[in-house]
């Protein structure tokens, strides 16, 4: 790839060829997500008949966005459409962990003892050739993890996850990462009439709770007779203040730091994703770097969004193009907060020392976007 493309350049690597000229691009990266996923279409206008696209679905591919790799994967579909006067093609595909999405987890037994989350990474993954990044600390080991009937490798792997509060996402180069809320923060920050071209919120409490109770499944003797009862954990969203409890079973066995932990893993997901925002720049890369890329922090300041210089983390990014807006990209940005995930243990120590309801009720507003 030359060094001085111009900026608005997608190519789609496949076999050593490049295929350009897309009119139209989008492209999705998030941390929500564990596949990263595109689409590219061309239009022309021609005369004759239409000739066989020379990409075809299942074949592998790259894909850069300004001689920058974003997507390392598959094409998944190849979609031409012609009349008499234009001819289009469609192709849209997904990184490598895709097939962690949609294939299921089959491993010997499907029974481990004693393994964390890693290891059962490496066995699944291991027939799809696909990397693995372990970019936060794994905690303690389960006592045992079994592949439950059916389950696809990702809601496997995604069970685990939950227990002990990670997120699992891809990289550019089609790698499953194992990771947490990022810590980088970008130089650059976000401000309305300056470099926010739209921006939009939705707010909601549809989905939260004021009681979280994780449960444990309880645990038969010998004589098959439950041998104690079903331990459990619970914590509040103060900001929900009339009655309306979830019990969440946990995903396996678990001590009670466990499945407290478990409990805050729903609280946080569920409160940021109530609370939700999109920003959409002009561009595919920032300022004085490369592409804008999720899972960092930025500053934004947008008084239509209730955001007065908060520090806000990129969930997602959608970069696209076409020939109306030229190149675009849309930031999903939320309260770094709400992807903290194993915070709550923290906020938990700290509730204890907030004596007051009042007091209690300020650290939640603080977190809360959605009370901004």
């Amino acid at each position: 790839m030359a060094s001085d493309i111009p900026s608005g350049i997608a190519e789609l690597k496949i076999d050593g060829v490049y295929y350009g000229g897309w009119k139209t691009v989008r492209v999705t990266r998030s941390i929500e997500q564990m596949a990263g996923t595109f689409e590219l279409e061309v239009t022309e206008r021609w005369p004759g008949q239409p000739q066989a696209s020379p990409i075809k679905p299942g074949q592998a591919c790259q894909l850069f966005l300004d001689s920058t790799a974003i997507i390392t994967g598959w094409v998944d579909v190849v979609s031409p459409d012609y009349d008499a006067e234009k001819h289009t093609i469609r192709i849209a595909g997904r990184d490598k962990t895709c097939d962690l999405v949609d294939s299921s987890a089959i491993h010997k037994s499907g029974q481990w003892h004693n393994v964390k989350i890693d290891q059962l990474a490496k066995d699944l993954l291991k027939p799809f050739g696909v990397g693995l990044v372990v970019d936060a600390d794994l905690g303690k080991a389960f006592g045992s993890w079994n592949i439950q009937e059916g389950e696809t490798v990702f809601e496997c792997l995604e069970r685990a996850a939950r227990m002990r509060a990670l997120l699992l996402t891809s990289n550019p180069a089609g790698h499953l990462v194992i990771t947490r809320a990022g810590k980088e923060r970008l130089e650059v920050g976000l401000v309305e009439g300056r470099n926010i071209k739209a921006a939009r919120a939705e707010f909601s409490r549809k989905e939260r709770f004021s009681t979280y109770i994780a449960k444990a499944h309880g645990r038969l003797g010998a004589d098959g007779d439950i041998e104690h009862a079903s331990p459990s954990a619970s914590v509040k969203d103060e900001i929900i203040t009339r009655h309306r409890p979830l019990i969440v079973l946990a995903e396996s066995h678990s001590e009670n730091t466990s499945l407290r932990d478990r409990a805050e893993w729903e609280r946080n997901v569920r409160r940021g994703r109530s609370a939700r925002g999109s920003v959409t720049v002009q561009g595919w890369k920032r300022p004085g770097g490369g592409l804008w890329q999720p899972n960092v922090l930025v500053s934004v300041t947008s008084p239509l969004l209730w955001l007065d210089n908060a520090e806000m983390l990129i969930v997602g990014c959608t970069y696209s193009l076409d020939d109306r807006q030229g190149t675009l990209t849309e930031l999903a940005i939320a309260k770094p907060e709400s992807f903290q995930l194993l915070e709550g243990v923290s906020q938990s120590k700290l509730f204890g020392k907030l004596r007051t309801k009042e007091q209690r009720e300020k650290r939640e507003k603080a977190e809360d976007w959605s009370m901004l």
